[in-house]
């Protein structure tokens, strides 16, 4: 486990806890010794948290192979805070709007350290697609999302996450990557359009857009995912078309003034 300096107002007790829970979600469950050697914790405090979890409802244990996992209940908290997100609630209905004009699926996403987090998503009725869930990620680095935060978003915020990449995934890796990105994250500045050709997803393309706030910050992204065989010319054209109206009636509505907008 990374050690850090210990600030003045820290329980310890609860950044531990908050530790194992993430560590908890990475699996579907977790043996308790492995569980004790991945949080860097000893195993009779690792199980006295992971017990008091239990009491709360917030992790159970699996009957057949006595595993440890999340249970729904924290699914349950994070729909929660979700539903009384004032830019998700803005969101839905352009979003559904935006769907049923391409028909096809629509991602509503923030940033989540060195990704993209899905807070809210609708799904084409089309037999292939990409099936996102929410609270699943993307990559920041690759993804069309990704990159419209790494155009748009506070330099700090910026430079924080791809600080985060170097240590997550190799400093060489980061920088090349980065460097890579430089030319199409200035086109991406003056367009307001973000692409990802099969970066993610073998098969699957996607164009995002931004999402400003009141402060004409960056709120969020929306995106629209499409398999690689329905693309054409056309299609693209629409989607274009339609995902930058909707991320300015979305960015109208939460705030944002016209001349801040990049389309």
């Amino acid at each position: 486990m990374t050690q850090t300096v210990k600030k003045y107002y820290e329980v310890g007790a609860v950044s531990k806890a908050c530790l194992l829970i993430e560590m908890l979600s990475t699996r579907k469950s977790w043996e308790l010794a492995a569980l004790s050697k991945a949080v860097g914790l000893p195993k009779t405090t690792v199980h006295r948290m992971i017990l008091t979890l239990e009491d709360n409802g917030y992790v159970i244990q699996e009957k057949q192979r006595g595993e440890y996992c999340l249970s729904f209940k924290m699914f349950s908290v994070g729909s929660r805070m979700l539903r009384y997100s004032s830019m998700v609630d803005v969101a839905r209905p352009y979003c559904m709007e935006l769907l049923e004009a391409v028909n096809e699926t629509v991602n509503l996403c923030v940033p989540f350290g060195t990704d993209m987090l899905v807070v809210d998503r609708h799904i084409t009725t089309q037999p292939l697609r990409q099936d996102t869930v929410i609270g699943g990620t993307f990559p920041m680095l690759q993804s069309a999302s990704g990159k419209i935060f790494l155009a748009f978003a506070q330099e700090a915020e910026v430079r924080k996450a791809v600080e985060q990449v170097r240590e997550k995934s190799g400093r060489e890796f980061a920088d090349k990557l980065m460097l890579t990105l430089r030319a199409e994250l200035e086109e991406v500045r003056k367009t307001g359009l973000a692409y990802d050709a099969e970066e993610v997803f073998k098969g699957v393309r996607c164009v995002a857009v931004p999402i400003l706030d009141f402060q004409n910050c960056l709120a969020g992204t929306l995106s629209v995912s499409v398999p690689t065989v329905r693309l054409n010319k056309k299609t693209m054209a629409n989607i274009k078309q339609q995902i930058v109206q909707m991320s300015q009636k979305i960015s109208l509505r939460l705030g944002a003034s016209p001349a801040s907008l990049p389309f």
